[in-house]
């Protein structure tokens, strides 16, 4: 059986509460007076959570332990987030994911923090870190060389760029979707990205070993990632003009398991441009041959967007009718990313399209 990776999240804690991580494998510590502890009673910043549930959506088929520094107002001493760094060195984690950093700390307690990063390193440790949201405003770790810094400036066109040089990784924008049984949550921020980024890296290097390699084969990856041929068979960009107007002269079928306000403004749009038609009772739960009738002379196949809970709950139907639409070429929009991203680039290289109109 091969070994799951162990990802450390040092941030605000978990809610191991939440139903969404109820078949997780999850330690949950917190540090607090300089030492690291179970069984925190008190109120949590929902922050930490997210960024696992992220995590989790992109590679669910990891180990996570999480470790609060950060308190109510997401804020922590710079000794906390080293002691954390230096306990995970100790416990042999893989992965570290700080979704946090430091702009105002001094010369030398940033220097203590890049030795603790170093030292991380050479245990074999790959750590991401979010930069600032204001761009142009450094933080760190984020902007330390042996660290893997995610950040959003302000003039990039490019949907993900990538410096070797710098170890940063850019993206055009920062609106991640956040999985939630209960309600649909999109969050926006560089602390959002990191951990995307981490559950993609954590997918990319399933099987595989862990060594001082891995960072430059992943942003080997992330530059092919990148072409325009490549981003443009798995997410729908929602702020280009011809791309929002490519399904205009388009057959459609439009599949949503609840029409709230915001499927119904959805709908209402490609109604009255292509003439779109509700699908949900001709195809959920239904048998392949009966899909096969109801989506011939399809062009374009779009799934609203679905409640957390029917996600949740349907995914072998999902992966079903995916495959069928797939197979007969109808290309594939969706709200929320029903499938992770490299399975999305797996599933479309030989052709087809899956586009998620968030990450």
């Amino acid at each position: 059986m091969k070994r799951k990776l162990l990802v450390a999240v040092i941030d605000s804690g978990v809610d191991k509460d939440d139903e969404y991580l109820k078949e997780a494998e999850i330690q949950n510590l917190y540090y607090e007076e300089r030492e690291f502890k179970t069984c925190y009673v008190g109120k949590l910043n929902p922050h930490g959570t997210e960024v696992i549930k992220i995590i989790l959506k992109e590679s669910p088929d990891i180990k996570i332990l999480s470790i609060r520094t950060l308190q109510e107002n997401n804020k922590c001493m710079l000794s906390a987030i080293i002691n954390s760094i230096k306990y995970c060195i100790d416990k042999r984690v893989d992965i570290i994911n700080l979704s946090l950093g430091s702009c105002s700390s001094t010369a030398s307690r940033l220097e203590e923090l890049k030795k603790v990063c170093d030292e991380a390193v050479k245990k074999g440790i790959i750590i991401f870190a979010a930069d600032h949201n204001i761009a142009g405003k450094k933080s760190y770790p984020a902007n330390f060389s042996n660290v893997l810094g995610v950040t959003t400036p302000e003039d990039s066109e490019a949907f993900c760029k990538v410096s070797y040089e710098d170890r940063i990784v850019e993206f055009s924008d920062n609106m991640v979707y956040v999985p939630d049984l209960a309600k649909c949550i999109i969050r926006r921020g560089n602390s959002y990205l990191c951990p995307l980024l981490v559950g993609i890296f954590c997918k990319f290097i399933e099987g595989r070993e862990i060594c001082k390699e891995s960072t430059l084969a992943f942003m080997d990856f992330l530059i092919q990632f990148s072409k325009s041929e490549n981003i443009s068979r798995i997410y729908f960009d929602k702020y280009d003009i011809k791309e929002q107007h490519s399904l205009d002269d388009k057959k459609m079928l439009f599949f949503a398991d609840d029409m709230d306000l915001n499927n119904m403004q959805i709908y209402a749009i490609y109604k009255e441009v292509n003439d779109a038609k509700l699908c949900f009772k001709d195809i959920y739960q239904k048998s392949e041959v009966e899909i096969m009738q109801t989506i011939q002379g399809t062009d374009v196949f779009y799934i609203g967007a679905l409640s957390n809970q029917f996600i949740h709950e349907n995914k072998e139907f999902l992966d079903l009718l995916i495959a069928i639409l797939l197979r007969e070429q109808v290309e594939i929009v969706t709200v929320f990313p029903i499938v992770n991203t490299i399975e999305r680039m797996k599933l479309t290289h030989e052709g087809g399209y899956i586009k998620s109109i968030y990450k």
